[in-house]
């Protein structure tokens, strides 16, 4: 075999890994039982965390995503109707067990 014919092999082997390493962090080929996927977190990646000062200066529309995404966070949840009944007359509340 010349040398082409090695780069060929070669290549034709590290794709073959290159897929098969896919398929292991996927999951496809393991026997166990299948486990459920966490939730991809909002907001962006982690990088989006480190560079988004830099990113907010070449792209000044992302100041508005960054800013509602932040307003977002912190923004606290009220109970509004599904708040528990209280009657301060009697001193009493009823607070169910939350629910798993």
């Amino acid at each position: 075999m010349d040398v082409t014919g090695w780069v060929v092999v070669g290549a034709a082997v590290v794709v073959g890994l290159v897929v098969l390493d896919r398929l292991v962090a996927h999951g496809v080929l393991d026997r166990r039982r299948p486990r459920p996927r966490a939730p991809r977190p909002e907001g962006g990646s982690g990088a989006s965390g480190a560079l988004g000062e830099l990113i907010d200066v070449f792209q000044p529309s992302n100041t508005h995503v960054t800013e509602e995404r932040e307003r977002q966070r912190h923004d606290r949840q009220h109970a509004g109707d599904a708040a528990p009944p209280v009657d301060l007359d009697a001193n009493t509340a009823h607070l169910d067990p939350p629910t798993r």
